[in-house]
């Protein structure tokens, strides 16, 4: 049997978002009789020469690293496996790599990042397989409908009690939160997407509603965010997932990421019952062309109503747009920010970032074939500098003028956010010293 460690690197977060992959496949080799330890670098912030003494110093015979697709993401990986390489026992033990970034271009990823090992897909039982002494390219199988990560939940390998401080978009000051996944992948495919699984698995309700139940009452979880790409992938599977929460009879609520397809009345009524706050849809452009162009699968018909209908049902709505595809216009921008500005009930900062052509997706071929891009090394060496400026310009206008555009468009919904929290702030001033309203709590952010 291997003794494992994973590593979780540091994304610059305060409070960071447990890493949820990692507890899946620490779960599936523990189940096998692996040894799991865990590197967190992502709470302790440590430098990556701290991994090199560890690796030095303890019997270490894999270690697996998941990340994806990023500039931010790929610098790291870049640093830890220089850390990793730099080991005196490195002929020793392997390297693996996972995640969406190396799945996208596996052979790159084995030769620049000096790994053994990458899992393309679903990692859970081949990383078994890497455990054992496989190296290359490894394709991952399908996870099984009952899986789960609760053993893990049960062990001390990851310090839950900081993960649970992180904050959702409509989480109170006292909410202890935590996300958990209801299926992997999703029915569609747009052309920006990296996602380096096919189909949509969807996990068993019961198993589903275990997690919740353990979380809640072993550490009073009561605000849970569905991860996963889509909660919402039929009307029904919603509808059933809502009556497994209202049956466990807890007091919660949840996020999750949602579909404007399936956004009708009755689901999102039936969600709200079962304490639904916050639904993140991809909604990403206002024009039917260029909806069509990336495969959406959205009418504009039904992105203004299903949006109107979360609001009117009290859920807030996440609103994610992307700008910068081919045809796209300035007018297309402000179109945009117009609509930000109307629906947006101000529970979190909302701006537009430009798209970008990740390995992986079909618009990073398009980017190839027009000689925007060379290949995958071109995209993180030289062109995809930060996820907020643009990395290939699409649009029939000069960079120039679109950063200006993009500017001048965020900073109207950054204003508009913190008018937003003026108001509301104001409002609690009125309660308080108008109503005598004896729970307010301060002014303050936290």
């Amino acid at each position: 049997m291997a003794n494992v460690l994973l590593v979780s690197y540091d994304n610059d977060s305060h409070i960071p978002f447990f890493p949820i992959n990692l507890a899946y496949l620490a779960a599936s080799l523990k189940q096998a009789g692996h040894t799991v330890g865990g590197w967190l670098q992502d709470i302790h912030h440590g430098r990556e020469e701290a991994l090199t003494e560890i690796l030095d110093t303890n019997p270490i015979d894999v270690v697996g690293l998941g990340f994806c697709g990023g500039y931010y993401q790929y610098a790291k990986a870049k640093k830890i496996s220089q850390a990793v390489n730099a080991a005196k026992r490195r002929g020793v033990f392997r390297y693996v790599l996972g995640g969406h970034g190396p799945g996208a271009d596996p052979e790159f990823f084995l030769e620049k990042m000096g790994a053994d090992t990458v899992i393309v897909g679903d990692g859970e039982k081949a990383i078994r397989t890497a455990a054992h002494g496989k190296k290359g390219v490894i394709q991952g199988e399908p996870w099984t409908k009952d899986e789960g990560p609760i053993e893990v939940y049960e062990s001390p390998l990851f310090p839950l009690m900081i993960y649970r401080m992180i904050r959702w978009p409509t989480s109170s000051r006292s909410d202890l939160c935590f996300p958990i996944l209801s299926s992997r992948g999703c029915k569609w495919n747009c052309s920006f997407c990296y996602r380096m699984r096919e189909g949509y698995h969807e996990r068993a309700v019961p198993a589903i509603m275990e997690e919740v139940k353990w979380l809640y009452e072993h550490l009073a979880i009561n605000h849970f965010q569905f991860a996963d790409e889509l909660l919402m992938g039929s009307e029904e599977r919603t509808a059933e997932i809502c009556e497994a929460i209202l049956k466990l009879n807890f007091k919660i609520k949840w996020d999750c990421n949602g579909r404007l397809n399936y956004a009708t009345p009755k689901v999102l009524e039936s969600m709200k019952k079962a304490g639904c706050s916050y639904v993140n849809y991809g909604i990403e452009s206002l024009d039917q062309k260029i909806l069509n162009q990336m495969g959406k699968g959205l009418t504009l018909d039904r992105i203004y109503q299903g949006v109107e209908d979360t609001v009117r049902y009290g859920l807030s709505p996440g609103l994610n747009f992307l700008w910068g595809f081919p045809g796209d216009t300035v007018e297309n921008l402000f179109a945009m920010v117009k609509f930000i500005k109307n629906n947006d009930p101000g529970h979190e900062l909302r701006t537009i970032r430009p798209v970008t052509p990740y390995p992986g997706c079909r618009l990073f071929g398009e980017a190839v074939e027009k000689g925007l891009l060379t290949g995958t090394e071109d995209f993180y060496e030289r062109v995809h500098k930060n996820s907020d400026l643009i990395s290939v310009n699409f649009m029939d206008i000069s960079l120039k003028e679109a950063h200006e555009s993009l500017c001048i468009a965020n900073i109207r919904l950054l204003n508009n956010y913190v008018e937003k929290s003026r108001e509301s702030q104001a409002m609690a001033a009125r309660r308080l010293y108008l109503n005598g309203d004896v729970n307010f709590r301060g002014f303050r952010a936290v």
